[in-house]
């Protein structure tokens, strides 16, 4: 394996055990093997290290992992960003899976000069009432971006940009993801959007209090880049009201396979 791979693919994971060889298993499958797989492991206690060691022979010195406490979700994927050695990196949950060809269509989308900083594709989303791709898209409201363009299992971002800006910012425990892509786009980093999914995403549960608190850290981080903080207060309010009453209508009219309301509030 090269010292430097093109990819950096980074699982972050606690108690991962029920899921985690789902996606090891969609890394193996991938037809392009320029990559390195890192799993931070936030000191399981379950059979996670179990699985990484059975898995650990198959990856010819691809896979490098470590087992111990973090402080949460962002100082997990910021010591991924620490390990990783690829030009690119993208951070793959443990419930989480690559499609099959996936390295090869984002290889494909750096056949440009000069190659853009960050890689965004589809993600093929399994929902309770169906699945879906979910193209990415870019949006502006108030002249910032109002999210990332895809979710992070579906975004490949130049590790040197990342490291340049200081990887994620703790004091977001939800949305430091939002914030680095800000401080991204705010640095002037290009970017292409790919037609093709990249990524599955199993939608899990969605709580009212979740939906408050990602809705308060969103808006957070908007001030934080300059955004009017009463005009923020206002769009808040609005969207933790409607993401609170969609979460009643999917109790009481959508009940959800038991594997699919999962919760995702971790990794």
């Amino acid at each position: 394996m090269s010292d430097h791979p093109l990819f950096s693919i980074v699982t972050v994971c606690l108690n991962a055990e029920a899921h985690i060889a789902e996606a090891i298993e969609s890394v193996l499958a991938q037809s392009c093997a320029d990559y390195e797989y890192l799993v931070v492991d936030g000191g399981s206690t379950d059979g996670t290290l179990g699985v990484l060691g059975a898995y650990e022979s198959r990856f010819g010195g691809r896979l490098r992992w470590v087992s111990e406490r973090d402080d949460g979700l962002y100082d997990a994927m910021n010591k991924g960003l620490a390990f990783a050695r690829g030009e690119y990196v993208e951070f793959l949950g443990a419930d989480d899976c690559l499609r099959p060809g996936s390295l090869d269509a984002v290889a494909r989308g750096l056949e440009t000069a000069p190659r853009p900083d960050i890689v965004c594709g589809a993600t093929h989303v399994f929902g309770p009432t169906g699945t879906w791709d979910e193209a990415p898209r870019r949006v502006l409201r108030r002249g910032l971006p109002a999210r990332v363009p895809a979710g992070h299992q579906s975004t490949f971002v130049r590790r040197e940009v990342i490291q340049a800006a200081g990887g994620f910012d703790q004091r977001f425990r939800i949305a430091a993801d939002y914030d680095l892509y800000l401080r991204l786009v705010e640095a002037g980093r290009t970017e292409r959007l790919l037609d093709e999914a990249l990524s599955e995403f199993r939608l899990g549960g969605v709580s009212s209090r979740s939906a408050r608190a990602t809705a308060r850290e969103y808006r957070d981080v908007r001030v934080a880049h300059g955004a009017n903080p009463v005009v923020e207060e206002l769009v808040m309010l609005k969207s933790a009201a409607a993401a609170t009453a969609f979460a009643v209508w999917m109790r009481l009219f959508h009940r959800a396979p038991r594997e699919a309301r999962l919760s995702r509030s971790r990794r």
